[in-house]
């Protein structure tokens, strides 16, 4: 659906994508999957992720256990998102799903598949999978370590972090990857407790300059509020 201005109006897109069968859905979401840009809409996804039914977990699932990359991760991203969050985190199936994540996690390859479940277990608040996801934050792609900064401060204990996830988000301001400063730093300043002062003096002091000019400032502006 195309608002005066020519922009997708999102809202209007997925309610138009609701009117599907799953298997209808399913099809269209894939194909969407495949044909999108990173910064486009996917409203049939979308829907689909609003539609927490055994059906849907179930062709999930399959997905998952799939020899094609591009197919478990587009049930991955079905996982990632299916149904809305409680007060603590967890989604309609997350009990079901988390296990079968980790299970991926230990056996998957594919660097974009293992991103992926790294951030499905994020949305899903699987505090359980902290000690998995850690063994990530040295990964050899940018795309997984980014995962892993992105994805700890939901699976930390959020009144005292773990200093093995600490030590991670600490090592992950130094990342090649300035986005992958970016969420560790923010992470460490905004979401996560219980950090070491005179370690986030430390890495704050070297982003001060950092070519980032994104984390260069929040190291700058938060450089005297340790």
């Amino acid at each position: 659906m195309l608002a005066e201005d020519g922009i997708v109006n999102i809202g209007d897109a997925v309610a138009q994508a609701d009117k599907l069968s799953t298997s209808e859905l399913l099809i269209a979401a894939q194909q969407e999957a495949i044909e999108a840009g990173p910064d486009d809409p996917e409203p049939h996804l979308v829907a689909l992720n609003q539609r927490p039914t055994p059906e849907v977990f179930g062709a999930a699932t399959e997905l998952i256990a799939g020899t094609d990359p591009a197919e478990r991760v587009f049930g991955i991203r079905i996982l990632r998102e299916l149904g809305e969050a409680d007060d603590t985190g967890r989604r309609p199936f997350s009990d079901q799903a988390v296990p079968l994540l980790r299970e991926l996690l230990r056996q998957e390859r594919d660097a974009r598949a293992l991103a992926w479940i790294i951030s499905a277990l994020s949305y899903n608040a699987a505090r359980e999978s902290l000690p998995e996801v850690l063994r990530f934050a040295e990964h050899s792609d940018a795309g997984v370590r980014f995962a892993v900064a992105a994805a700890l401060p939901s699976l930390m204990n959020p009144e005292q972090a773990e200093p093995a996830a600490a030590a991670a988000l600490l090592a992950l301001c130094k990342d090649d990857n300035p986005e992958t400063r970016y969420y560790a730093l923010y992470a460490l300043l905004d979401e996560v407790a219980g950090i070491d002062p005179d370690q986030l003096a430390v890495t704050l002091g070297a982003l001060r300059d950092d070519p980032d000019e994104q984390v260069r400032a929040m190291a700058r502006a938060r450089r005297t509020d340790i």
